[in-house]
């Protein structure tokens, strides 16, 4: 069930984030539960403004878990960022998203990369069989290609070590520069 008015803005999609209610399975009630329980280390709160599990529980939208639309390959294994990246960039209309998701029933949230059709929906490229629970956040596109080119590699945007966490510092109060309004998933989440 979902109810609310429609958010128009990124710094209205923060502050609406109490109007849209969904009836969460175990699976996303699970990792919630994970988001909401992670504690970060001594030396990370002495650095850092957020964790990666913050950072979702802030911008984070839940996703709907949909099998690989036809015409779209799974990449390699273990290459989320970088699969959920090309396939973004190849393209006009998906959307990249960075969260946390679980694999199975039973299997521990990881952080994880997909991409979006602007219909909330959970394209997962990496994972043969689509997860069980996707909680993330959209990003830009040119957000996403500039920072793959600046690191020389496609990494986690949440665990982004070679800038020394940019998200998860001033960066991360700055949606604007980074949140793709049209990405937004089902219904955001509420901690």
């Amino acid at each position: 069930m979902f109810r609310g008015r429609k958010c128009e803005d990124v710094k209205a999609i923060v502050a609406c984030r109490h109007e849209v209610d969904l009836e969460m399975n175990h699976h996303q009630t699970e990792l919630l539960e994970f988001l909401r329980n992670s504690e970060p280390t001594a030396a990370a709160k002495v650095l850092l403004k957020r964790t990666s599990q913050q950072f979702v529980l802030d911008y984070g939208w839940w996703f709907e878990p949909v099998t690989l639309p036809e015409g779209i390959c799974c990449g390699a294994e273990q290459e989320c960022h970088k699969n959920a990246t090309e396939l973004a960039s190849d393209t006009g209309s998906l959307i990249y998203c960075e969260g946390f998701a679980k694999f199975q029933d039973g299997s521990m949230p990881v952080l994880h990369a997909w991409i979006t059709d602007g219909h909330g929906r959970a394209i997962d490229n990496t994972w043969r069989v689509p997860g069980v629970a996707y909680a993330g956040v959209p990003f830009k596109k040119n957000f996403v290609i500039t920072t793959a080119l600046a690191n020389h590699a496609t990494i986690s945007l949440l665990d982004d070590w070679q800038n020394d966490y940019p998200l998860r510092r001033e960066l991360g109060d700055r949606p604007d520069e980074w949140f793709e309004y049209a990405g937004r998933g089902i219904a955001k989440i509420t901690s």
